[in-house]
């Protein structure tokens, strides 16, 4: 009888440790999202460039093309009014491991000052874990889909689906 209760305890206490680590990887995965959209609103791209994925970086020729690209996205969004004001992100919809890494792919809506109006769009952002998820990477899904998304991120699991694209909504200042 002792004996079964032990294994109950240490079964019970065994449950707990991985619901705590599962908890603390939902907290790191929500925390690196709210610092990456704060790096967007505030034009900090030293911190996007600590962001990106490593293969997207070499891809686009190294750290000062990626940050080349940043801030010319950012001027030409802004000489069109377009201007991110908020973000909002929910817990993962998916999470896995992928060899050493951790996927996530992580609901986000985000609400844009444009002229006339705001624009509200809801999407998703894969945050990718390494070095036992100590270091956080933000991977927007914009222009990705299943068919494509390996050219990014070639550890993707197949076994997660990118959720389908809305289309943003369009809410005219009053």
């Amino acid at each position: 009888m002792k004996k079964s209760f032990q294994n109950i305890s240490l079964l019970l206490l065994s449950l707990f440790f991985s619901f705590q680590s599962f908890a603390q990887v939902e907290i790191d995965i929500q925390e690196a999202a709210k610092s990456y959209y704060n790096a967007k609103m505030c034009d900090d791209y030293q911190t996007l460039l600590k962001f990106t994925y490593p293969d997207v970086i070499e891809k686009a020729g190294g750290p000062e093309n990626v940050i080349k690209a940043l801030e010319l996205i950012h001027e030409t969004q802004r000489k069109k009014g377009f201007v991110l004001q908020e973000f909002k992100s929910k817990p993962h919809i998916q999470l896995t491991e992928t060899g050493e890494e951790t996927h996530a792919i992580v609901p986000v809506t985000t609400i844009s000052k444009v002229p006339g109006g705001k624009v509200i769009t809801e999407s998703h952002i894969i945050v990718v874990g390494v070095e036992e998820n100590t270091r956080w990477y933000i991977i927007e899904t914009t222009s990705l889909d299943d068919g494509n998304i390996k050219k990014v991120l070639a550890s993707w699991d197949n076994t997660m689906l990118l959720p389908f694209k809305k289309a943003p909504i369009f809410k005219e200042d009053k």
